[in-house]
């Protein structure tokens, strides 16, 4: 880790667009395109005055966080106005009412829970009919419950009856809101996501065009090629960990989040680097400019492909950056990018703020380029200094006369290890938003299936992309994600799987309470040690 550079010069703008996003739709909505007026307006002037007066870098550092701030309140303030000016927020006014609706499906309906028959899907409304009234065009987004829907694919326009559920403030109740529109009610919560129950069994308008279209064609490739082999398995993952196409909630899925290895069929991160990989080694002939230019070709169509989601965007946005710093012949800083991808995620969709899958995929990403990538690179150096000295027990073991094949081991799950713990450690607040209790054996899952993972992304890419046979291919392929799930399932099965734990701010309390007494003991019984690297500092305006 000598010589490394952490870069923390745009961690401010992070944050403060970050808080912004999460503070600024609670405000009074008048107040946010001014806020955002005076912060834009404050960035620029300092921005101007450093052309010719020499400033500190702290100020130019406000000034940047400023300005991210600015973006975040505009963004708001635009989504705000869109909502004031849709027919439907004008004419709901408040109330809950049932009307006929055309809708495009943005998430297909999926099983909810394993113990009940509510499916939840998403739905971007094309046009609404309030009776009497004729029908209006919006471009509202439903998040929409349901029972018995069929699996209608993503870019499916859809015919249904809607009822609309309003949502309220937090620690505000419903009682005396009758008088708001829908513009304030919405645009304290989610913005333009609002929740609903879907009446009448929806009818099939149009099939999906375009970038749905093919995505739904190689679901069906997939879907095809994994019939043969029959692998209930392999039909569970590969379609989440390839195409973003989640299964129904059943006991599997539930295994996998009790182990602690749900992330995997969640695209994200891993299967960008995974797939880009691939890609750089299908195109190992080319010129390095041209395979540049490939991985980024790649990295657009697949997004496109799946569509957005908070974990792709933000690894594709970091993707990008770092395509880009290999072009210019400079170093990718990891975490760089993933500042650069928290602010111009907020300020596309300053929603992002409240996401949980969000926090959960900044959180991971952050610690594994702050802890575990340094811890990694120590483990290796360990490793490599004992088999160089080739004294006492543990360095005989490492020592130039044992196996090659061990020593690979030993070196993949010590890495994978550093970054499992590390990974789940940062995730534990966000997980206890979502659920009581703490996967104890996350770190064993996730060593056990690290060997097949990257094998199904990239047998799984294969199968669908490319017009091959495949069914050797799907039968090696199964026995993975059999591999995959009866992990999970041994994990689950364990009653030490779940530590009890609270949710919610009790539980993130009680966790901050215990992190901060072991800080204490280890810094107490320890001695500090000097961290090796430096931090990235503005430098002051010429």
């Amino acid at each position: 880790m000598k010589g490394r550079i952490l870069d923390l010069r745009l961690a401010p703008a992070a944050i403060i667009a970050w808080l912004g996003a999460v503070v600024l739709p609670a405000l009074p909505l008048a107040w946010v395109p001014l806020i955002g007026a005076l912060a834009l307006g404050s960035a620029a002037l300092v921005l101007l005055v450093s052309y010719w007066k020499v400033l500190p870098g702290i100020i130019l550092g406000c000034a940047l966080a400023l300005g991210a701030l600015g973006g975040v309140a505009v963004a708001i303030s635009q989504e705000v106005r869109v909502i004031a000016a849709d027919p439907l927020a004008r004419a709901w006014q408040g109330q809950i009412d049932r009307f006929q609706a055309i809708a495009v499906v943005e998430m297909p309906p999926r099983k909810y829970s394993a113990e009940s028959n509510q499916q939840i899907t998403q739905l971007r409304l094309v046009s609404a009919r309030l009776p009497p009234a004729p029908a209006v065009k919006t471009g509202l987004k439903v998040v929409a419950f349901g029972q018995h829907l069929p699996k209608y694919p993503r870019g499916t326009v859809v015919e249904t009856i809607l009822q609309l559920e309003k949502p309220s403030r937090a620690g505000e109740s419903n009682v005396g809101e009758s008088n708001q529109d829908l513009t304030t009610v919405i645009s304290a919560n989610t913005l333009l996501e609002i929740p609903g129950r879907i009446i009448a069994t929806p009818k099939v308008r149009a099939e999906p065009r375009g970038a749905a279209a093919l995505k739904q064609k190689f679901a069906a490739r997939l879907e095809e090629k994994l019939q043969a082999v029959d692998s209930p398995a392999a039909a569970t993952l590969l379609p989440a960990m390839i195409l973003g196409i989640r299964a129904d909630a059943s006991a599997d899925t539930e295994a996998l989040k009790t182990a602690g290895i749900v992330h995997i069929t969640c695209v994200s991160g891993m299967h960008i680097s995974v797939l880009l990989s691939l890609v750089a080694l299908l195109s190992a002939g080319l010129k390095p400019r041209w395979r540049l230019l490939t991985c980024a070709g790649l990295l657009v169509g697949y997004c496109l492909l799946l569509g957005p989601s908070p974990s792709l965007l933000r690894a594709a946005v970091m993707g990008m950056v770092s395509l880009l710093a290999l072009a210019r012949g400079r170093e990718p800083y990891s975490f760089t990018a993933l500042e650069i991808a928290i602010i111009g995620l907020l300020i596309f969709e300053p929603g992002f703020g409240a996401d949980t899958g969000f926090l959960l995929s900044v959180s991971a990403t952050a610690a594994i380029v702050l802890v575990a990538k340094p811890l990694e690179e120590k483990l290796q150096k360990g490793i490599e200094t004992a088999k160089i000295r080739g004294n006492g027990r543990n360095s005989r073991m490492l020592s130039r006369k044992s196996p090659p094949f061990f020593r690979k081991f030993l070196s993949t799950f010590l890495s994978v290890g550093a970054v499992s713990v590390v990974a789940q450690l940062a995730c534990l607040p966000g997980q206890l938003l979502i659920r009581p209790g703490i996967n104890t054996l996350t770190v064993l899952a996730n060593v056990a299936i690290a060997p097949v993972v990257t094998l199904l992304i990239w047998g799984g890419a294969c199968l669908t992309f490319l017009p091959l046979p495949g069914t050797l291919l799907a039968k090696i392929l199964g026995i993975g994600c059999s591999w995959v799930i009866a992990v999970a399932r041994a994990v689950a099965s364990n009653q030490l799987a779940i530590l009890p734990w609270p949710a919610g701010g009790p539980g993130i309390l009680a966790l901050g309470t215990v992190t901060v007494g072991l800080t204490y003991i280890y810094r107490c019984y320890f001695p500090k040690k000097k961290i090796n690297g430096n931090v990235k500092a503005w430098p002051q305006s010429r």
